[in-house]
């Protein structure tokens, strides 16, 4: 028995044959890593969800729909952090106290969208100086 046969009788139905090429949705995270040097920032990219296709035509067409989807979601964060740094700023306003008093913030999140043809694999930026 195959091992593919052999894998769609365990799962049964649930099982789908993998395509060719991955429509990735991403979520690109920036912290504030320290402040040595004056500072600095890394990013975490993180595939959200994925959907394989047997087509690059295909892959690239449900792209553009998902496309928008991304851009939707980055406005989103932008607006809710520019709420958070707005309810930070007046929090500090209210009590006196200086913007050093806080930690660095470490921005808002960024959605985007890929075409490839390789399983996305979850991009952790390093903690520590380099």
């Amino acid at each position: 028995m195959s091992f593919e046969l052999a894998f769609e009788q365990v799962l049964g139905e649930v099982a789908k044959p993998t395509g060719q090429f991955y429509v990735v949705l991403w979520q690109d995270s920036p912290y504030y890593g320290g402040p040595e040097e004056g500072g600095w920032w890394g990013t975490d990219r993180i595939p959200l969800q994925y959907a394989s296709f047997a087509t690059e035509e295909a892959a690239e067409k449900a792209k553009s729909k998902i496309d928008m989807l991304a851009q939707e979601m980055s406005a989103d964060a932008k607006r809710r952090h520019g709420q958070y740094c707005l309810e930070q700023c007046e929090w500090l306003e209210a009590r006196g106290l200086d913007d050093s008093y806080l930690r660095e913030d470490d921005g808002e999140d960024s959605y985007s969208v890929s075409v490839q043809n390789t399983l996305p694999e979850a991009r952790l930026g390093c903690r520590h100086y380099e």
